[in-house]
């Protein structure tokens, strides 16, 4: 895949060691510079997918939501440095930015320093930086690990191993993605009692231990569909009069998460609301996993039922359909 380069943050620091109470020996300036790395082909991957001329709504709505999700730029930066030897927290900066550039002076002593960066969680709600004292267990994680609404941007972050000494050095420290991206699109013209959608995933990650790179699954959590609003034009019927308008074509669900696991499958459930208050639960399970940085589309197509199946015979997405399903006791999920 093309890869995408923005430097976002030159930072300039120095580094110094107090020897004793009058004298301070400094290195020279250490110079960081930071990028946000993405491998993606965002543009290209919506219109492989989303070809038609009758799709063309769906990809302007999927490129506005997906905007702040793959994101070239960080709105907020957590910069954290820690004792290589003792793991402590020597330095840390957060700040708001709202930009691709910005930078720093200040002075650190010499030593080596395990350095984690983080960007863009500040307009996230659903997930929060734990356990920063160290950098063995930093982590981002859920606030709420059993329902939980779709990530609101993409979080970026970094690791880099630093020897501060008396020499020049530069740092080339690279954030990359940590979170995804899933879009549900739905082809609604073969349902015409079709109110409503709703529906959550499942199987994607709970937390992301910063420093090793590593998330953690417990199969537990849901991560709700958002509606993706597709600004479209009521269909008219072909000929010249009288045309009648129908509803439009598509609908559009969409959910920012941690990614799924390599070696499991993960889950879309809908639930179809038609006319007379009768549901048709749909349970999409996907084999192929979704990794970070990367977005996945599901094309399904809604029956006369309600059930949803997916479109050209995927065989990637197994479907389990219940009918004139009733919630029980659950909670009802509204988007």
């Amino acid at each position: 895949m093309k890869r995408l380069w923005v430097i976002i943050f030159p930072l300039f620091f120095a580094a110094c060691s107090l020897i004793d109470d009058d004298l301070t020996a400094c290195g020279e300036d250490l110079s960081i510079d930071y990028q946000l790395q993405l491998h993606t082909e965002l543009s290209l991957q919506l219109q492989t997918e989303l070809m038609l001329e009758t799709e063309e709504p769906v990809r302007n709505a999927l490129e506005k939501w997906l905007a702040p999700i793959f994101t070239d730029k960080a709105k907020d930066i957590d910069l954290s440095f820690f004792s290589a030897e003792t793991d402590e927290l020597q330095h840390y900066i957060h700040e708001i930015i709202n930009d691709n550039r910005t930078s720093y002076t200040f002075q650190l002593p010499k030593e080596n320093y395990v350095h984690l960066g983080i960007a863009n969680l500040e307009d996230n709600a659903q997930i929060q930086l734990a356990n920063g004292a160290h950098a063995e267990t930093m982590e981002l994680v859920l606030n709420n690990k059993s329902e939980s609404a779709s990530f609101s941007t993409g979080v970026f972050t970094a690791r880099e191993h630093m020897e501060i000494g008396d020499t020049s050095q530069n740092f080339d420290v690279r954030l990359y993605m940590a979170t995804c991206a899933i879009a549900v699109v739905v082809d609604t013209t073969r349902c015409d009692s079709l109110v409503s959608m709703s529906g959550f995933m499942s199987g994607s990650a709970e937390s992301f231990s910063v420093r090793d790179s590593v998330y953690t699954y417990s199969g537990k959590n849901r991560l709700l569909l958002e509606e993706v609003p597709i600004d479209e034009k009521p269909r008219k019927s072909p000929g010249k009069t009288p045309q009648i308008e129908h509803p439009s074509q598509y609908t559009c669900l969409g959910v920012s998460s941690f990614p799924t696991a390599d070696d499991q499958s993960w889950s879309i459930t809908v639930t179809s609301t038609l006319t007379g208050n009768r549901r048709t639960k749909t349970t999409l399970t996907v084999a192929e996993p979704v990794q970070a940085g990367t977005l996945r589309l599901v094309r399904v197509h809604v029956r006369g039922d309600g059930g949803l199946e997916p479109d050209n015979n995927d065989q990637e997405v197994g479907v389990t359909v219940e009918l004139d399903w009733k919630q029980g006791g659950e909670h009802e999920i509204e988007i």
